[in-house]
C-alpha cells in the first residue's frame, strides 16, 4: 500500500505538470496518425506484389504494427522519461537527491515520472489491434489472449531492464545519447517482421537489442503464430533481465560520485 501511495503521488504531480502543455497532445495524435498511415501504405504496396512477407500475412503484419505502437507508447510513457532523467541527474550530480530519499533508489529513479501525452501511441496500438482482429478475420481465443498478455508483460520487463543497463553506463561515461539513438533505430525496425532481415541482423535484434522479444513475440502470440516453447522462454528471459539489470544498477551506484563527492 505504501508503494501504491508513492506511485499515486509521483504520477499526480507529473500529470499536473504535463497538462499545462495540452497542445502537445494534439500534435502527438497528428504525428502518430501520419506515421501509421505512412507505414500501412508502404505495407499495402508490398502486399500488392506478394501474399505474405516472410510468412506473415497482411492482417498478421498489422497486428505486429499495432504491438509496435503499443510498446512505443508504454516505453515513452513510463520508461524513457525516467531513464533520461537519471542520465541528466548523473551528469549534473543531482542524483544525490534520489539516493538520499527513504525509498529504493531504483524504484524512485524508474517510476518518478510519467509522460501522459504518450498515451496517444498506446491508443493507436490498441485501436489498430482491435480493428485488425475485428475486420480482418483474425480470431483470438482465451489461450491466445493469455499468451499475448504474458508475452507483452515480459516484453515490457525486458525493455525496462535493457534501458536500466544502458542508463547505468552513465556512472562511467558522461553521455550515452548516441547509443540511445542507435537503440531507437533498432526498435523502429521492429515494426516489420524480424524474419525479413538478414541472419546477422535478425540475431542482433533478438539477442543484442531484444526487439524480437519486445514486439515480434507478443505479435505472434496475438496472431496465433507463437510456438509453445516461447511461453516458457519469455518469462525466464524477463526474470533474468530484471535480476541482472538490478544487480548492474547496484554495482554502478557504488561507482557513482555525485555533487557531494
Amino acid at each position: 500500500m505504501h508503494t501504491i501511495q508513492v506511485l499515486k503521488a509521483f504520477y499526480r504531480s507529473s500529470i499536473q505538470t504535463d497538462i499545462e502543455y495540452r497542445v502537445d497532445f494534439f500534435t502527438r495524435i497528428l504525428a502518430s496518425l501520419v506515421g501509421l498511415l505512412t507505414t500501412v501504405g508502404a505495407l499495402s504496396i508490398a502486399f500488392n506484389y506478394t501474399g505474405n512477407l516472410a510468412g506473415w500475412t497482411f492482417p498478421q503484419t498489422l497486428v505486429l504494427l499495432s504491438i509496435y505502437y503499443l510498446m512505443d507508447g508504454l516505453i515513452e510513457m513510463f520508461i524513457a522519461p525516467n531513464m533520461r532523467a537519471v542520465m541528466e541527474q548523473v551528469r549534473q550530480g543531482t542524483l544525490d537527491f534520489v539516493l538520499l530519499k527513504p525509498i529504493s533508489a531504483q524504484f524512485m529513479a524508474s517510476f518518478r515520472t510519467i509522460n501522459i501525452w504518450r498515451i496517444v501511441n498506446v491508443m493507436v496500438g490498441l485501436g489498430l489491434s482491435l480493428y485488425t482482429i475485428g475486420r480482418l478475420s483474425l480470431t483470438v481465443g482465451m489461450s491466445q489472449a493469455l499468451a499475448f498478455g504474458l508475452t507483452l508483460l515480459c516484453g515490457v520487463a525486458i525493455v525496462y531492464s535493457f534501458w536500466l543497463c544502458l542508463v547505468t553506463l552513465t556512472f562511467w561515461f558522461v553521455k550515452i545519447d548516441n547509443i540511445e539513438q542507435i537503440v531507437w533505430q533498432a526498435f523502429e525496425a521492429g515494426r516489420y517482421p524480424v524474419e525479413i532481415y538478414p541472419v546477422w541482423l535478425r540475431g542482433a535484434l533478438t539477442y543484442v537489442i531484444p526487439v524480437a522479444f519486445i514486439i515480434t513475440v507478443p505479435a505472434r502470440a496475438l496472431a496465433g503464430r507463437l510456438p509453445g516453447t516461447y511461453l516458457l522462454i519469455a518469462p525466464v528471459v524477463a526474470l533474468a533481465s530484471l535480476l541482472l539489470s538490478s544487480a548492474f544498477w547496484r554495482f554502478g551506484l557504488r561507482h557513482y560520485t555525485g555533487a557531494s563527492a
